[in-house]
């Protein structure tokens, strides 16, 4: 939901626009969500998912017999997911994220075997050199001039410069993957919970003072506190990745909601891409962005974002993989035939990523 609502408003045509594309000239209801979506979903995606990938990543790599193996696995899936990226942003949506997550994972895939302090300290002087960006940008010292490309040249642009911003939380998901943190969560509640607190207090207050001059509140911020919004996005998806862990610690028998989105999480390629086919169907083709404001793009985000999961579900309970999913794990381990059983692996690879 947080990616569909993210989106939604960008594809509003017509219109003046403020900080991430919100118009200005919206109602009171539109400058209301706008403000609201500024601290709680612009942004918080992106350092989320990358999170989530990088955790995927050493889960994927840990179940592989030995290091050589699962580190040939890991460079052809983060391959073809650059290349899926690229049709997807050439046919749907130039934004598209798996490029950017498909070569970050190129890049830190040495990494996955590296002893957790270096991993940390990775993440720490990553951390640092990207805080002095943020501030040099805003202030002016270092610029960007000219006029950016369209079409699938700013895929291309933005996915060789975005894992320069997801570098920090790619690596700390390899390094919670490696303590089970998401997979084993009661392990992990009081690290979790006091995450999920921090994080998104963080993101809150740091987020606030800019979704004010959003919501047209009021009509200067410093720039300070303006910054600190770019610098609150990272710490507001690490909490919603702990907030999702803890969740799952607290839970012993998930609802029917709770089975929907796990099964949406399953497919979110699949699903993630129907969104993409639902603002190229209702926003490219249909025009929509031209008669809507920014309370009704949110709600066709939120009613895509449900659509996704019934389908999720309905896939779930009639045990159908997500197709791009496997599409994705053919292209990763091509054809495997069939073969008696063998014992499994011995645990001393899934030992090397804890």
């Amino acid at each position: 939901m947080l990616i569909a609502l993210s989106h939604a408003h960008s594809f509003i045509r017509g219109h003046p626009t403020t900080h991430r594309y919100y118009p200005t000239d919206g109602t009171s209801l539109d400058k209301a969500i706008a403000g609201v979506q500024m601290v709680f979903v612009d942004g918080q995606p992106l350092p989320l998912f990358a999170a989530l990938f990088g955790y995927g990543l050493v889960q994927m790599a840990s179940r592989q017999a030995t290091w050589p193996v699962a580190r040939w696995v890991v460079i052809k899936r983060c391959f073809w997911m650059i290349v899926l990226g690229g049709l997807h942003a050439y046919f749907l949506f130039e934004a598209d994220i798996l490029g950017t997550y498909g070569v970050l994972g190129l890049i830190l895939v040495s990494t996955m075997v590296w002893r957790d302090q270096s991993l940390l300290a990775l993440a720490g002087g990553w951390m640092v050199v990207h805080l002095g960006y943020i501030l040099l940008s805003a202030f002016g010292v270092i610029r960007v001039d000219g006029v950016l490309p369209e079409g699938i040249a700013t895929w291309a642009l933005h996915t060789v410069v975005w894992p320069a911003a997801v570098l920090v939380p790619m690596v700390l998901g390899m390094w919670a993957a490696r303590h089970r943190m998401l997979t084993e969560p009661e392990r992990h509640v009081r690290f979790l919970r006091n995450t999920a607190i921090a994080g998104i207090g963080f993101m809150i207050v740091g987020c606030l003072p800019l979704a004010l001059k959003v919501a047209q509140v009021v009509d200067y911020v410093p720039r300070p506190l303006a910054i600190m919004h770019t610098v609150s996005m990272l710490p507001g998806g690490l909490g919603y990745a702990a907030l999702m862990g803890w969740i799952a610690a607290r839970v012993k028998t998930p609802n029917l909601l709770m089975v929907a989105i796990a099964a949406a999480g399953e497919r979110s390629l699949t699903c993630y891409v129907l969104q993409s086919v639902s603002w190229t169907a209702l926003f490219t083709i249909g025009g929509l962005g031209y008669e809507i404001g920014v309370a009704q793009a949110s709600l066709i985000g939120i009613l895509t974002w449900l659509a996704t999961v019934v389908l999720a579900l309905g896939m779930h309970l009639a045990g159908i993989r997500g197709p791009l999913e496997v599409l994705l794990r053919f292209l990763t381990y091509g054809r495997r035939k069939q073969k008696r059983p063998v014992a499994p692996p011995a645990p001393v690879m899934a030992e090397q990523f804890r």
